[in-house]
């Protein structure tokens, strides 16, 4: 099932070629086999991130998984870490929110020395890897990780960063061996490609976003009974077929990609079109602020306004008007958030993505104007 971000999940149909393509591909990614090396599974394996990524992959390599039935503690992770022989060292995939509580349990160093540096391969997935949460994850546990990209119709992974290297922040990597992308014209597909990555294009940078599209064998055969989704999702381009993300975002010169947000997603606010990913961004340059959600609500004379549900650091005493006080000073003005809401813990999806839209239709504001969404 797709998360259903936008709207209602989807069936994706995916065949056996296509999971067994992108194990392959994730162990093509890591270098090959890697006996010895240890996976930490906390997600779900019916989910397709898991699925790949913790499971197929770790047969794929000839390694072994640490399995749990239902969510450890934080202690109890690290007291299972430091207690297993991971000679090889360890892979931990998953959402931000894994490595934030990591990042922040302040005894980590002190109660579990025999954790530095066991978890050596770290992918961050289902959004974006805020910086302050990689360089605290690092610093708190000596790890290396990087972000990766995916989606259920690609089986799902199509890219992550260099585990090896250089992996800015905010990049998604490269593709994966035998999967292509290109930046496609938002609006409309059939104008073909902004940007291929050929190294004589000149159409690389922010200034040339549109639509992630990508090509390769683990592409869904398509939606479950939906065949107008489908043909809308998978379309040929230069005889190939390729998958559209919804994802908006744009190629830089060395080939990698950089998300702005989903296509659907996107703030009009005076006139001006605003990815919610910026503002949380900035948002999360406030160091009380754990978690930011943001997303637009209906309003009849701007045509939308922007509100933010923010979760705190426990000793915080931060406030709505506070918040809203350094967005002034830190923000452009038409990005600084209208409404702001402070919650316990925003929600999230079975592997810890966060659900905008959950937020958003349940918001007073927005029934008021459409009444109960589905």
């Amino acid at each position: 099932m797709t998360g259903g971000t936008t709207g209602l999940p989807k069936a994706a149909v995916l065949t056996h070629f296509n999971v067994v393509s992108n194990a392959e591909q994730c162990k093509q990614w890591l270098g090959g086999e890697m006996p010895g090396i240890g996976n930490i599974g906390i997600l779900p394996l019916f989910h397709s991130f898991a699925h790949t990524v913790v499971m197929n992959t770790t047969v794929e390599i000839g390694g072994w998984m640490m399995l749990f039935a239902t969510p450890p503690s934080q202690d109890e992770l690290c007291e299972l870490i430091e207690r297993l022989p991971c000679s090889e060292g360890l892979v931990y995939a998953g959402a931000e929110i894994l490595f934030i509580k990591l990042a922040e349990l302040r005894h980590l160093k002190r109660r579990y020395p025999g954790v530095m540096g066991k978890l050596r391969l770290c992918i961050s997935s289902a959004g974006p890897l805020h910086k302050q949460v990689r360089d605290a994850f690092i610093e708190n546990t000596g790890g290396r990780i990087v972000e990766a990209y995916g989606l259920s119709e690609a089986s799902p992974a199509v890219s992550a960063g260099n585990l090896f290297g250089d992996s800015p922040v905010g990049v998604i990597g490269m593709p994966f061996p035998g999967t292509e992308w290109g930046i496609f014209h938002a609006d409309d597909f059939s104008k073909g490609p902004i940007c291929l990555g050929n190294p004589e294009d000149a159409s690389f940078g922010i200034e040339n976003t549109g639509e992630i599209c990508i090509h390769g064998p683990q592409l869904m055969k398509g939606y479950l009974n939906q065949p107008e989704e489908t043909a809308d999702a998978l379309i040929e381009y230069n005889g190939k077929i390729w998958l559209l993300t919804g994802d908006i975002g744009f190629m830089n010169e060395a080939g990698t990609v950089e998300i702005r947000d989903r296509k659907k997603q996107l703030i009009k606010y005076k006139g001006f079109s605003i990815f919610p990913k910026e503002v949380e961004e900035l948002l999360m340059k406030h160091t009380d602020i754990l978690e930011v959600a943001v997303s637009g609500l209906p309003h009849d004379e701007y045509g939308e306004v922007i509100k933010a549900w923010v979760s705190i650091r426990d000793d915080s005493d931060l406030s709505p008007r506070s918040i809203k006080e350094w967005a002034n000073e830190n923000m452009a003005h038409y990005k600084v958030p209208q409404h702001i809401a402070i919650i316990g813990d925003l929600p999230k999806n079975v592997i810890g993505k966060v659900q905008r839209r959950a937020l958003q239709i349940n918001d007073p504001i927005w029934k008021e104007k459409y009444g109960e969404t589905k």
